[in-house]
């Protein structure tokens, strides 16, 4: 007979009911524990993508203020952590701790680097023995701001007279007080001044441009017209014709009071120099073209005064703009108009038109401004644009004036990068 004990133990080994209860409470804590950690991970994903967000405003903010204020590295890395702290603060509350915030400014290549050691302490983790997970987190922000050299070629002929003349002087002046702030600029910002007519009135470098020819200021075309769309330095046959050069009757004279302007950040005097234009002669639009270019490119680096010196094609760091404008046909070659209708005036267009797509080819931003103008007029421009945005169709005033706020808005905007 089994003892009472051995039946006791008997009975325990049959026993079933408390297997399912032990197995569910191990079950439970372990998907418990999952559960958990999974949470604790979602706080730590939270807290990485918001300090990410962060460290990026501050080293933004940083880099932009390097440029513009002109402070210190401690002031400097004093920026970038204050903006972060109050990035942080401003959207909400954050699961992580902040262990340490280095800040590295590279006043070389205008870049500002945040390295950031932080840590989420867990919740559920701590059943487990993971009592923080660590975030560890870098940014840099590089802040440029691009330097601007834009040319206008503005239309002073006679068709010009005026209302017209009147509303082109305060659509410029409306663009350069966005070029050109009171307050100034970060970068180089430099507009330059192409008036023409029925030819171009050089000024002072009429000479150097004329082989020494030119005795009042003004010039026409190259003295070889396959020539004209080139950029090529005036010398030898490249040079441009004067007065003396040019042959048949009615030879329009260039405009006496619009001189060439080459580029320069002075507002008062860009302005007075509009405000000055008065109105007269035919419409050789592709001279106009041609010497906005000049006013841009590298090439005529030995021409300019040494403020006004082009920066070289392609430089990263410089957008160069053309704005051709006009309220008329181009009809006029060697001084003289053969008519809207004329092999003159289409002969004109498509030397303005190869003008234009030789200095797109340069990575010239080209902008197309017809006032009040024709439709042939209007076909010339759109072909000369850079794209179907840079192209403006103004019926009055006040759309003049738009499309140079327009135009001198997307610069400024193009301007800065990060």
């Amino acid at each position: 007979m089994p003892t009472q004990y051995e039946q006791l133990i008997a009975r325990f080994r049959r026993a079933q009911e408390g297997t399912i209860a032990i197995t569910f409470a191990l079950t439970t804590f372990v998907l418990v524990l999952i559960t958990g950690l999974a949470v604790d991970a979602g706080r730590a994903y939270h807290a990485s993508a918001k300090m990410t967000s962060a460290l990026d405003a501050a080293a933004l903010a940083a880099a932009k203020t390097m440029r513009e204020a002109g402070l210190t590295d401690d002031e400097l890395k004093a920026v970038a952590e204050r903006y972060f702290r109050l990035y942080i603060v401003g959207t909400g509350g954050n699961f992580a701790v902040v262990d340490n915030l280095s800040v590295a400014v590279d006043r070389d290549a205008n870049s500002i680097h945040l390295t950031l050691a932080s840590h989420v302490p867990t919740v559920f983790g701590r059943l487990a023995g993971v009592d923080s997970f660590s975030v560890p987190l870098a940014a840099t922000a590089i802040y440029e701001s691009n330097d601007i050299e834009l040319a206008l070629q503005l239309d002073v002929t006679g068709s010009m007279a005026g209302r017209r003349l009147a509303d082109l002087k305060i659509a410029v002046s409306d663009l350069l007080d966005i070029m050109l702030p009171d307050e100034g600029t970060t970068n180089k910002v430099r507009v330059g001044l192409a008036p023409f007519s029925a030819g171009v009135n050089a000024g002072p470098y009429a000479s150097a441009v004329s082989g020494g020819r030119s005795h009042d200021g003004c010039v026409y075309e190259r003295r070889d017209l396959a020539d004209q769309t080139s950029e090529a330095l005036p010398t030898g046959s490249q040079a441009f014709k004067v007065r003396a050069d040019l042959t048949g009757r009615s030879i329009q004279a260039c405009p006496s009071n619009a001189e060439i302007v080459p580029l320069s950040d002075d507002k008062a005097m860009l302005r007075r120099t509009v405000e000055g234009y008065r109105d007269g002669g035919t419409t050789a639009g592709h001279l106009g073209t041609a010497w906005g270019w000049y006013l841009v490119s590298p090439e005529w680096a030995s021409i300019w005064p040494t403020a006004s010196k082009p920066a070289r094609y392609h430089d990263d760091k410089s957008i160069k703009a053309v704005v051709v404008m006009t309220d008329g046909i181009y009809n006029t070659i060697g001084g003289v108009s053969g008519g809207d209708a004329s092999a003159t005036a289409r002969q004109a267009s498509t030397i303005a038109v190869d003008t234009c797509t030789a200095m797109k080819a340069q990575g010239i931003r080209v902008y197309a401004v017809g006032f009040q103008a024709p439709s042939a007029a209007l076909d010339t421009l759109r072909a000369c644009a850079s794209t179907a945005a840079s192209f403006f169709d103004a019926a009055d005033g006040d759309q003049l004036r738009r499309a140079f706020r327009a135009i001198a808005t997307e610069l400024n905007n193009l301007r800065l990068s990060s």
